[in-house]
């Protein structure tokens, strides 16, 4: 029977016979060997050089300077001690699912390890730890359920691949070990395969100090325009802080034996070793960006609280205030940045300053890209994108509500939109815009204030080009390289000048802790809408926040309240400047529709007159009205003759205020209009 060929099977090698065969083998190796290689280069992670903000190769001669072999050998012991941290980290017994106490450390991660450290796969724009999951529980049985997270985490997941690498059961943190191909589907999958526990889960992220360090680091600078325009000396005549506010640091390293900085200071700690070692290291520095972060926590920690009257440096704005220094190292991801902020909270901190930020990689302040995505795209991100990280911010922010601790934090030095940053969303934090000693926007300088697009993530600028502040003395050799034309007497021998908004936020910062000085239960809200009310538009071309004003903040933030007994015996108690004990919200009389928020001030010339002034905190109106008092057996009543008015011609209602005493027996103003009893609030002295 003959074959007929068309319908026989043919072979993809026909009709070349084997050495067709061996050819084509030889092709498709080679062929899938350049796809495979294509493919690499297409989706391998940036590499270090592709990450580093400051791309700053080491000038000619960095490796001849000789850095001490121990910088610090001669400092006092309490400032070498080396010790564990007391009550920070606790461990739970009998949890084989938990790491034990010897294991239980943060892994430490070297950004130049490509195979850990890459771009966010959520949205390219970031870098993260590619292997590491953070956890953070709401929970007031912290013990019970981490015990129950990690059972739950690790029946679902048994492989040695996912483990739990560490936690801390004072912070509520925990970090996930996962395979790197899996973090986004194992983060989206927790919540749903662990119940019964209140927790979010999120990556973590890679941040970096929002600064730029000025070449000309050691050129002493006239401040007298710097102090000037926040105010800062007329602020001094009030108070300079109190040393029961606490103002924590979280930042790189601080070198405690500079003069500046080194009183003053509690509960210092290291957080990737939970040690009470905050020194810079004693190796040196490899490159300018590595020297940016031996010297950066110095630098802001002077700014915050640096010395007065020693004859050297400068001085910080709460010259007299107590802080805090918890120290990341090298170790600057959004779960060492968490855990030091909740140290500090946990620790009584009044304050806590973070000059960190995103890493927007590899886009950066010297790297146009970003600024060529579209301000559209960028306001989208900022409301869309990162939601879960945002949400985990937001866990962080509520319990630096509930203990009164407010946050202040740089916008970031990349010149765009500071909401891009998932961290800075929230409006309960103060963030920090920098400005030049002019006031006028640093050209680095990211924004936020956009009325027109209904977005406000700008809170207050101050200055932060050039500031002078301390540096550690090990590196001054090197920034001397930097810059040759550096002319620097002894006397200044560890102090240098920076740039960013790393450097604007520790001034804000301190300045918090000169208005907590004055009212210790201040709370993030109220300090917001005084730092609105008070300060100055000294730029309002780039769309960044008012100029803080120190003094005018003191001013407005309430002192002694008033004792209705001791006023009804002494009316002389009433005459000077009163204010409301919080914000009045200011309405349309016929819809009850929001207008405004305004802070009420009662200024009285006399024992029966004065002067009513309603502060908008975000309209910036000043509206007055005249004032009688008049004095009863047990009331007082205040009369408002007529509407209260601006020049510009707004108009608020009038009304009336009864005060009587409370069940503490301190004056409380009741609104009358119409003979309708509205709302109370209680009188705090101003002066």
């Amino acid at each position: 029977m003959a074959t007929d060929n068309n319908n026989s099977k043919k072979h993809f090698w026909g009709p070349w016979g084997i050495s067709g065969l061996l050819w084509r083998t030889v092709t498709f190796l080679v062929g899938g060997l350049m796809i495979c290689f294509l493919f690499s280069l297409l989706n391998k992670p940036l590499n270090n050089k592709e990450f580093s903000k400051l791309e700053n190769p080491a000038p000619q001669g960095w490796d001849t300077i000789v850095y001490p072999q121990d910088p610090y050998r001669q400092a006092p012991p309490d400032i070498r001690r080396d010790e564990p941290v007391k009550n920070w980290g606790d461990s739970i017994p009998d949890v084989p699912e938990l790491p034990s106490p010897r294991d239980n450390r943060i892994p430490p991660v070297n950004p130049s390890d490509t195979s850990r450290v890459a771009p966010n796969p959520v949205d390219s724009l970031s870098t993260i730890v590619a292997d590491e999951l953070i956890v953070f529980f709401n929970s007031q049985d912290l013990k019970t359920d981490m015990t129950s997270f990690a059972q739950q985490f690790k029946q679902h997941y048994p492989s040695i691949r996912y483990n739990i690498v560490y936690y801390n059961l004072n912070a509520g943190t925990m970090l996930l070990g996962v395979p790197n191909n899996e973090l986004v589907q194992i983060m989206n999958a927790l919540p749903l395969k662990i119940t019964g526990i209140d927790f979010i889960v999120t990556i973590n992220e890679v941040l970096n100090e929002t600064f730029i360090p000025d070449d000309s680091g050691f050129r002493k600078t006239d401040y007298d325009e710097y102090y000037r325009l926040i105010q800062a000396y007329d602020a001094w005549d009030v108070t300079k802080g109190s040393p029961d506010v606490k103002i924590a640091i979280v930042d790189s390293y601080f070198d405690l034996t500079n003069p500046e900085i080194g009183e003053r200071y509690v509960d210092p700690i290291s957080i990737p070793t939970k040690t009470t070692y905050v020194l810079p290291p004693s190796t040196p520095p490899a490159n300018p960006n590595e020297l940016g972060g031996y010297c950066h926590g110095t630098h802001v920690a002077g700014l915050a609280i640096g010395k007065q009257n020693n004859s050297v440096g400068c001085s910080g704005i709460a010259p007299e205030c107590s802080w805090i220094p918890i120290s990341v190292g090298d170790q600057m991801t959004t779960f060492n940045i968490i855990e030091g902020i909740l140290y500090g909270i946990y620790r009584g901190a009044d304050v806590v300053n973070t000059s960190l930020g995103r890493s927007f990689y590899p886009f950066s302040n010297s790297n146009p890209d970003l600024t060529h995505v579209p301000f559209e795209e960028q306001v989208d991100y900022a409301e869309n994108e990162c939601k879960r990280i945002e949400q985990l911010w937001e866990y962080i922010y509520k319990v630096a509500d509930e203990h009164r601790c407010i946050i202040c934090t740089a916008s970031g030095n990349d010149y765009f939109l500071t909401g891009m940053d998932p961290m800075k969303r929230r409006q309960n934090i103060i963030k920090v815009e920098a400005i030049d000693n002019n006031g006028i926007k640093a050209d680095f300088s990211n924004y936020g204030n956009l009325p027109e697009e209904n977005l406000n993530f700008s809170t207050v600028a101050a200055p932060g080009v050039r500031l002078w502040s301390a540096t550690p003395v090990a590196c001054v050799p090197y920034w001397k390289l930097i810059e040759p034309e550096v002319g620097l007497k002894s006397s200044m021998e560890g102090f240098q000048e920076m740039s960013g908004t790393s450097m604007s936020s520790p001034v804000v910062a301190g300045a918090i802790g000169l208005l907590k000085s004055k009212k210790k239960d201040l709370t993030a809200e109220e300090a917001i809408n005084i730092l609105r009310l008070t300060s100055k538009q000294t730029d309002s071309v780039n769309h960044i926040g008012p100029t803080l004003q120190i003094r005018s903040a003191l001013d407005a933030t309430g002192g002694e309240l008033l004792n209705f007994d001791e006023l009804m015996n002494n009316h002389d108690m009433i005459i000077g400047k009163w204010k409301s004990t919080y914000a009045l919200k200011i309405v349309k009389e016929e819809s009850g529709e929001k207008i405004d928020e305004a802070w009420c001030y009662m200024v009285f010339t006399t024992t029966t007159s004065g002067m009513i002034e309603f502060h908008y905190i975000n309209q910036k109106e000043l509206l007055t009205a005249p004032l009688t008092v008049k004095w009863h057996k047990n009331s007082i009543e205040i009369l408002q003759h007529g509407n209260a008015t601006s020049p510009n011609g707004v108009k608020l209602n009038k009304d009336d205020y009864l005060c009587k005493p409370n069940s503490e027996r301190l004056l409380e103003a009741t609104t009358v209009r119409n003979g309708t009893e509205r709302f109370k609030f209680q009188l705090e002295k101003v002066y």
